[in-house]
């Protein structure tokens, strides 16, 4: 009788102490005699005073014994176990052993000394889906959160998946988040049409999923993880580009149909004005089913007194009505004699068109490159017209000039985009920097789905070996957060673009 009086006693003290730690904290801490060992962390709830945060491994320590760190992916404090604060420290690790053995693990509060990664998801190898979009969210309101991502869930769709926590690890199971937070709501947003999307962070993937890449040249990017800025990915002008498609023959065609993609954008940081060095250009060859972005000529140098005397400025304003005469002919420019049928095949003038359009403008031609001469020293350019073209087989239906587009060792965002879902003639609309610098009320779309020859940092006209003409050169200098959208880019999407880039660059 007397012992259970004692234990009665026991559990009545246990009890008081209880409910003194959840009304008043302050108060049950006089009483933590025989726990003087535990540090209280926080400022609310009993259990967070007996479930500190592990002191062996967080953010500043080092990755348990045969693991290492991801650290591109979520690293940080969540709550798994359901104590009401974020003391568990969750992160991804691959094994020492194996790279394919990839997992998202949580080192659990209050478990010093034990295994860091006991409590986690499948393996990358077991089909673990990963994605560098990827966040903690409650997602079931149970009071534990799930480690949630942006995953390819169907053709051209994106969804934030998340994959609960359980008494002694993570479910198998995906659910959908219905309340992403707000910065995974804008990248869902950019996920939306996307047919292809190369950020060139700190890696050189297609997060659309749908292309092939491969390079030229020695080129890669720096994979060294990059919390703040990047510097995109460097183009030496020299040999060096990227060459893409949907399939194993890097031919565009089967996922990525260049007659339904309506807007382009890039990050471009030009290194040196090489000749007629273009973007991206996809085609069938020079001339033949092309679409790209390039720059006119080795640039446009400021005009100088010999220039106002001769007249042979860098590019005629566009209220001029005549061209230069050019020296010869010069890759996709013009030439100095066409006849009438030449000219229709190979200018945008009257093609499908009732009306006169306005003055195509056109780069100052460069003078023959003599192959056995060394190469001419560059002029002091400090801007680049954009050069935009889509051609239809031989045939040119698109060419656009912007003057002076492209400055010189400076980034700059462009976004050429349809302006309205016309499947024939949409218009066209290309923004600089997140402001509208050209409009184009009846374009055309890309006019065939299969090109072989898909390029990023290389012309091709750069294949075109005659002495006399004046082939395309490499792009020299770097690219960033590359993109082709099956839909139109609004505007509001184009400035959120343009300042998601900013923040990356570090320009923000």
């Amino acid at each position: 009788m007397e012992r259970e009086t004692y234990v009665w006693v026991g559990l009545v003290l246990l009890l008081v102490l209880l409910l003194l730690d959840l009304w008043r904290p302050r108060w049950a801490s006089r009483l933590e005699e025989g726990f003087s060992s535990l540090v209280p962390v926080g400022n609310s709830a009993f259990w967070t005073q007996w479930m500190p945060r592990r002191g062996d491994i967080g953010l500043d320590q080092k990755e348990e014994e045969g693991y290492l760190r991801e650290p591109r992916y979520f690293a940080g404090y969540a709550d798994v176990q359901r104590i009401g604060q974020d003391h568990d420290f969750c992160r991804m690790v691959e094994s020492a052993s194996d790279p394919d053995d990839v997992f998202f693990a949580c080192a659990l509060a209050g478990t010093d000394g034990l295994s860091s990664t006991r409590f986690r998801t499948q393996s990358k190898k077991d089909g673990f889906l990963l994605s560098r979009d990827d966040y903690m969210n409650d997602v079931l309101g149970d009071g534990r959160q799930a480690y949630c991502r942006i995953l390819k869930t169907g053709p051209d769709q994106f969804e934030a998946k998340c994959t609960p926590a359980e008494d002694t690890g993570f479910s198998l199971a995906l659910v959908t988040d219905p309340s992403p937070p707000p910065r995974m709501k804008q990248m869902l947003s950019f996920y939306e049409g996307a047919v292809f999307w190369l950020r060139l962070y700190d890696d050189m993937l297609d997060y659309a999923q749908n292309l092939v890449i491969t390079t030229a040249g020695g080129l890669q990017i720096d994979e060294t993880p990059k919390p703040n800025t990047t510097e995109g990915l460097l183009f030496n002008g020299v040999d060096q580009f990227l060459r893409i498609g949907d399939n194993k023959d890097l031919s565009f065609g089967n996922i990525v149909q260049l007659r339904y993609v309506r807007a382009f954008s890039f990050w471009c940081y030009v290194e040196e004005f090489t000749n007629n060095a273009h973007i991206f250009d996809f085609g069938n060859g020079a001339g033949k089913d092309n679409v790209f972005v390039g720059m006119v000529g080795r640039g446009n140098p400021p005009v100088s007194a010999d220039a106002m005397t001769t007249g042979q400025n860098d590019i005629l304003s566009p209220d001029s009505h005549s061209s230069p005469a050019p020296l010869t002919a010069s890759a996709q420019s013009c030439t100095e004699e066409v006849s009438p049928a030449v000219a229709m095949a190979t200018s945008s003038a009257n093609v499908n068109r009732w009306d006169c359009p306005h003055p195509e403008l056109f780069g100052r031609i460069m003078p023959p490159t003599n192959v056995d001469a060394p190469a001419a020293k560059p002029h002091e350019a400090t801007t680049a017209d954009l050069l935009y073209e889509i051609w239809d087989e031989k045939q040119r239906k698109v060419h656009i000039q912007v003057k002076n587009a492209f400055p010189l060792r400076k980034w700059v965002h462009f976004v050429i985009t349809a302006g309205d879902n016309d499947p024939w003639k949409p218009s066209l609309r290309i923004y600089r920097n997140g402001e509208l610098v050209h409009t184009e009320e009846s374009a055309w779309l890309p006019q065939t789905n299969d090109t072989l020859y898909n390029y990023i940092g290389k012309s091709n006209w750069a294949n075109q070996t005659s002495p006399y003409a004046n082939a395309d050169e490499l792009f020299s200098g770097r690219l960033f957060d590359f993109r082709g959208y099956r839909t139109t880019v609004k505007e509001k999407k184009v400035q959120a673009m343009y300042e998601w880039g900013r923040e990356k660059l570090g320009l923000a």
